[in-house]
Formats: structure tokens, C-alpha cells, sequence
């Protein structure tokens, strides 16, 4: 994608593509909204969101709120994340912030695969603490994450005595930070 899109972007253009692939014209979403407790999401508010309002240089004046976001998922039947997120290419690069961040900061240079599984609260992004990133978790999620942690440490341990053994073991790729970055390099 050469232009980034922006969250507000995405989500307006996922809302357009699922509100036609379920045959639903913008009154009848806008009916779902409103059966749902949000009568101010008219059929004008979602033709603003879909089109963003552009400015004379094209950008968008337009951004969705957290609170159309969530309800537009709930009446679209999907989870808020694939609205968010785009789902059809995990190596896309994903806006956050409006200007090109620091060469260590932003969501910028992070691929919709690895927003996704941040947003979902999987792995922290490049340059994030992950002490803090991990320690503002439920408790049972914590308990979850340190099981996996405690089973893959096992598996490495077995892993371990089978190539004392003699047996050689391939370990599967992992993806660098440039791939992550959508294919593109830091400097």
C-alpha cells in the first residue's frame, strides 16, 4: 500500500466493505445502530465515516470515534479488532499517528499482523517495555501467559536432550524486524 492509511481509514473502509457484502445499504445499518442504543448513528453519520469528509489534500476530516468503532462492530457482527486491523494483508503497514514517528517509536513501522496480536494483547511492539507490557494484564491472562512460557520451556528442554542424542532439530524461522516492518528497513 503506498499511502498509509490511518485507523479512522481502515475502519471506514471495512465498515463500506462489510455493510455491502451483508446487502445492508447505510439506513439499514444506521437501524441496526439505532435498535442497539445509538440513534445518533444516522445513515449521514455512516456516509460521513465511509467517506471520511476529505480535506483539500485528500485527508480525512472525518475520524471515527472509539464509540462508532464499537458500535459499528457490534452491528456488523464482527469483533471491534477486524474493523481496526486490516485482515487481508498481515505485511501491511499500519498508521497510528499522522507524521512519520522516530526512527525507535510508533505504530508506523509495524505490520497489521503484529498491531493485531498488540491490540489483542499477544506481543508488544518493537520498542515497547515489555515488563511493563506484560505486568498490566488481568490476573488470570498473566497466569495463562506464564503457563505457555513454563510449557515452552519444557519443549525446549526435550528439544534439548534429543539433539544431545545425536538428532538434529530445525527450528522454525522467525520473522526479523524488517519483515515485520512490512519489508522495509529502519535506516
Amino acid at each position: 500500500m503506498s499511502n498509509p492509511q490511518s485507523a479512522s481509514d481502515v475502519v471506514a473502509r471495512r465498515v463500506q466493505e462489510l455493510r455491502k457484502r451483508q446487502g445492508l445499504t447505510a439506513k439499514a445499518l444506521a437501524e441496526r445502530c439505532r435498535t442497539m442504543g445509538a440513534p445518533g448513528m444516522t445513515a449521514s453519520v455512516i456516509a460521513n465515516i465511509e467517506s471520511g469528509r476529505p480535506d483539500v489534500n485528500g485527508r480525512r476530516r472525518r475520524q471515527v470515534t472509539l464509540e462508532e468503532w464499537l458500535i459499528l462492530a457490534q452491528a456488523l457482527h464482527v469483533a471491534p479488532i477486524h474493523l481496526l486491523v486490516p485482515v487481508e494483508d498481515e505485511q501491511t503497514r499500519y498508521e497510528l499517528t499522522p507524521e512519520t514517528p522516530q526512527p525507535t517509536h510508533g505504530l508506523h513501522r509495524e505490520s497489521a499482523g503484529w498491531v493485531r496480536a498488540w491490540i489483542r494483547g499477544d506481543a508488544p511492539l518493537t520498542f515497547t517495555n515489555e515488563r511493563i507490557y506484560r505486568s498490566e494484564v488481568p490476573a488470570d491472562e498473566w497466569k495463562s501467559y506464564r503457563q505457555k512460557e513454563i510449557e515452552r520451556l519444557e519443549v525446549n528442554k526435550v528439544l534439548a536432550a534429543i539433539v544431545d542424542q545425536g538428532y538434529k532439530i530445525t527450528p522454525p524461522e522467525r520473522p526479523e524486524a524488517s519483515e515485520r516492518e512490512g519489508g522495509e528497513s529502519n535506516g
